[in-house]
C-alpha cells in the first residue's frame, strides 16, 4: 500500500519577499498502538492477545529504565535508540556543570534493512485538491 499525500500552498519567507510555494505533504494516518499491534501479532503468532501486550509493556518500561541509565536501545531490524542531551557551552573546562544541560532526549536511527525498505516505499496523489498551509504571521 502506498503512502497518501496531498498539495500543500504556504508563504515562504525567502530573502526579504515572502513567496506562494507549494509542495507534497504526507496525509496524517492513525497512530497504531500497542492495542493493534498485540491483535495484529497475535494473529500471526500462536501467543494470545494478552501475552503480547505483557511483553510490549515490559518492552516499554525496560527500554525506558535502559535509556534512563545512558544504554543506546536496540530494536532488532526497527533500529536504534540512543540517549542524548542538549547542552550549553562554556570557556573553560571549570565551568562545566549539570547545569549546562538543558534537556534529555532519545535519537532513533533506523537499522541499515528498514533505510533499504524505506527506499521503496510508494506514494499516491490523494486529490487533486491543494491545501492551504495555517500561517501564523497574518
Amino acid at each position: 500500500m502506498a503512502i497518501r499525500f496531498f498539495k500543500l500552498k504556504r508563504l515562504v519567507f525567502n530573502q526579504g519577499v515572502t513567496e506562494v510555494r507549494y509542495h507534497p505533504k504526507m496525509h496524517p494516518e492513525v497512530t497504531v498502538g500497542f492495542e493493534e499491534l498485540a491483535e495484529m501479532i497475535e494473529k500471526k503468532s500462536t501467543m494470545s492477545r494478552g501475552d503480547v501486550l505483557g511483553v510490549l509493556a515490559e518492552l516499554e518500561t525496560t527500554a525506558c529504565y535502559m535509556l534512563e541509565k545512558g544504554h543506546p536501545v536496540r530494536l532488532g531490524i526497527l533500529g536504534t535508540f540512543y540517549p542524548s542531551i542538549e547542552t550549553k557551552s562554556v570557556d573553560s573546562p571549570e565551568k562545566v556543570t549539570s547545569k549546562l544541560i538543558k534537556r534529555f532526549k532519545v535519537i532513533f536511527k533506523p537499522s541499515k534493512y528498514l533505510r533499504d525498505r524505506f527506499l521503496n516505499v510508494d506514494f499516491v496523489l490523494e486529490d487533486n485538491v491543494v491545501r492551504e498551509a495555517n500561517n501564523k504571521n497574518k
